[in-house]
This record gives C-alpha cells, structure tokens and sequence, in this order.
C-alpha cells in the first residue's frame, strides 16, 4: 500500500513539475532570439529607436493596429510587440526578430505561446522594411559599424521580399526562404524552377517527439540533430561559423524549452455526450493516422510521436514536398554545417499526421492552412471555401465554436489576408476519406466535440 501511495504522490509531484516547467519554458521563449555577434534576424541599426520613442510618447499602433493588420505581429496592451527586441551592439541598438514573432499567436482571443502566429506575414514586413531601411541607410551615421550591419540587415529583409521565395498571404511561410541558404552558401543562384513550399506557422508543443518523425511538414529533417533550429538565422545572414561556436547550449536550451510546452486547454463548454461519441467515431475513422491519447495522472498530454502518412493516401497540396527535389537534398547533404543539418530520405514522400492536441487552436488546417475548420476538413473538398480571410483571425469574434476553427468572411480588401485555394501550393483538396463520405452532419459535431477535449 505504501508502495502505491509512493507511485501515485511521485506522479502527481511530476505532472505538477511539468506545469511548472510548461510556465517557465513559456517564460524564457518570450524572450528568446538567437541574434549573435551582429549577426540574425534584424533590421538597421538604431532604426528600432524610432519605434521605441513613439511607443514611450503613447503613440503605439494599438493591440489591432496598423502592426497587426498589416505585418500580423502580436501587439501588447503596453504597445510593446511580441517578439521585436532592442539588441546593444557595438554601440548601437539593433531591432531583432524573436522567435515568438512566428511561434506565438492568437485563437479565440487567447494569446497562446508556442502557437503558430496566424496573421505573421514575412513578406509584407520584408518589404516594408526594405524602403524604410533604404530611407535609413541614406542618413549620415557616425558608427563604423554601421554600414555593414546595416546592409546585412538590407540583405536579410530583400529574402524575405523577394517575389521569387516569398509568401503571398499572411500566416503563411516558404520554407524557400530556408532552402535557398543551401544555394547561396556555395555562392550558386537559386534555381529558376523555385518552389515557395508554402506551409503555416507549426505550433510547438509536443516537439520532443515530433521530432522524431523529421523536423519539417514533410518529416525530411533529421530530427536526431537539432541543426534545423539556427537554420532561419543562417538564411538570415548569421553565419557558419558563429552557429558551430553556439550551437551547443544555444540550441540544446531552445529544444529542452520546446519539450515542455503543454498544448492550450479548450477555452469554452464541452457536450460531454457529443465528445464520448465523437471519440467511438474518431477512433474508428481517424486514430490510423492520427494516434492515440493518453494522459498522466494529472490529467497532462502523454505525447507520442506522429506517423508519415504517404502523399498517396493523403493526397493534400503536393507543392511542400515537391520542393524537396534531388538537387536540393544534394545541396543539404554537402552544406558546411552537415554535422547538423541533415536530411532523411524516406521510402515514399509524404506528411507527418501531426498530434491533435490542442488542435481546436490550429485551424486553419492542413499544413497550408487550406481548410478553415474542422467540419469543413470532415466533408467533401468541393464544398470547401474557396476563398476566405484571415484578417483578425486570432480574435475571439473570428472563432467558430460550432464547426471548430475560423469564421467564413470570403472578401477583404487587403489582398495579402484573402486566402485563395486556386493559388499554387493553397490547394484545399485530399485529406477525404471513405469513412468521411457516411459522416452525418451529427456525427460531424460528435467528432468535433471529442476534439475540443484534446
């Protein structure tokens, strides 16, 4: 008996640790960047004090100002961004790109860190730094240092504007972005044939063994080294030999601060009736695939890894995996930091099934955010939204607690928030399968209940 007790207090004592660990991995992630010897994700020196000067006069862009609804970034009450972070350099301040400026979003209102931003677009804040940095570099500039930082960061944000690589609705981002550092690093020009690869924001949680399964959407990076994690940097100008000199603890840090994030509870009422059936329907319809669930004695997620289902049997947007041709694996294999960034080549491609823990904060789904709720995932691709928008899209008026995930508004004037199906890697098809075809509209909101649970 005693014996029992003693198993059953040491589990309780490590579901609470994990709580702990969850709260304070959230913690460090909010002020995490990986800007090292002058080198990552910024833009021109001192121009970050412009910014901070109009924030401490009270002239902030507001939680759902021009910040967020042009350039998706988080913005605080306080007018501080998520994310943006004022670095000391040689003198200077330096505006850096943190990790949660991408990996932390909204849903249903909820702000929730390790959630893929919805709303990040790279490339309109790519291109609209570009002119204002030109505007900047032509000001006289007494630092010495100036000049090359300043045409680094130039570099930097001209990748991400670049037509040829960059994304062309918020929420979304090429991994061309990261693929074309394998070309530049042997001094070669990205092919003409280019795929943007373009995919969502992966939320967090659960990456330990995620990983397990491959780095990327299509499960292709090593997940055995943690080299894919510095690998946005390099794109971004940091270079090799300052990743080999930080790699170690930088890197092994950042991945024991993934590892303990805890996917966000179901903010909302759940039918309790509707869930017990929906999870009879999911386990016959979608546990193949998707796996099972299984929780410790507090109650927290016990994660296991995900399961490559081949494109064959999916059979969603193909563009993410056809970007991982032979000549880039070539080119990944014989990169300078191949002790850290490496590729698995599996039999047949494919998309890693991800986890649904937490999914009721993912929408929207499919790893091209294609499909804005679950009830559409469910039914048939032609009655899919074509087009809808994605502005506000973290707020809770945009939350859609009936069929699970974003609200359908199918206009919008800002261009770079309308999600469109017909466009190249956006396609809205596969994921449909001969069990779905005899759900009933019941059976639908059974099975989505059951998903709120998770």
């Amino acid at each position: 008996m005693k014996i029992l007790v003693l198993l059953l207090i040491t589990s309780i004592a490590f579901a609470q640790s994990r709580q702990e660990r969850a709260t304070t991995a959230a913690d460090a992630f909010l002020n995490l960047n990986f800007y090292y010897k002058g080198r990552g994700m910024s833009v021109s020196p001192d121009l970050i004090k412009l910014y901070d000067s109009l924030n401490k006069m009270g002239l902030s862009t507001g939680e759902l100002g021009p910040l967020y609804q042009r350039w998706g970034m988080v913005v605080q009450k306080s007018g501080n961004v998520r994310g943006l972070f004022s670095e000391p350099y040689e003198g200077m301040q330096v505006g850096v790109l943190g990790c949660v400026a991408c990996h932390g979003g909204k849903a249903a209102g909820q702000y929730i860190v390790g959630l893929g931003n919805k709303n990040i677009d790279v490339g309109q804040i790519g291109s609209d730094a570009v002119l204002a940095m030109k505007m900047w570099g032509a000001l006289p500039h007494r630092n010495p240092k100036f000049k090359e930082l300043h045409e680094r960061a130039l570099s930097f944000t001209k990748g991400l504007s670049d037509p040829k690589i960059t994304n062309h609705t918020q929420g979304l981002v090429p991994t061309s972005f990261i693929r074309s550092w394998f070309y530049k690093v042997k001094g070669e020009p990205i092919p003409q044939d280019f795929l943007k690869g373009l995919v969502k924001v992966p939320h967090l949680w659960g990456y330990g063994e995620k990983k397990k399964s491959g780095l990327t959407w299509g499960g292709e990076g090593n997940g055995d080294l943690g080299g894919w994690i510095p690998a946005i940097e390099l794109s971004a100008g940091q270079s090799v030999e300052n990743v080999r000199e930080y790699f170690g603890e930088k890197v092994k840090h950042t991945e024991e601060i993934f590892e303990s994030f805890l996917p966000p509870k179901y903010p909302f009422a759940v039918d309790a009736t509707k869930a017990a059936n929906g999870e009879k329907i999911f386990v016959k319809s979608c546990q193949g695939c998707h796996g099972t669930y299984n929780r410790d004695f507090e109650g927290l997620p016990i994660y296991d890894s995900p399961k490559l289902v081949p494109l064959r049997v999916v059979k969603t947007d193909s563009d993410r995996l056809d970007a991982m041709n032979d000549d880039l694996i070539q080119h990944i294999d014989t990169n300078p930091l191949n002790e850290y960034i490496q590729v698995w080549k599996h039999a047949e491609p494919g998309y890693v099934a991800p986890k649904l823990w937490g999914i009721w904060a993912r929408f929207p789904y499919l790893h091209n955010m294609s499909v804005p709720t679950v009830y559409d995932l469910l039914s048939d691709p032609a009655t899919r939204p074509k087009q809808f928008s994605m502005k506000n899209a973290g707020e809770r008026d945009r939350f859609d607690e009936v069929r699970l995930g974003l609200t359908i508004i199918k206009k919008d004037s800002w261009k770079r928030r309308l999600y469109d199906t017909t466009r190249k890697g956006s396609s809205n098809q596969g994921h449909y399968f001969e069990s779905f075809k005899t759900f009933t509209h019941e059976n639908k909101l059974e099975l989505i209940e059951y998903l709120k649970t998770l």
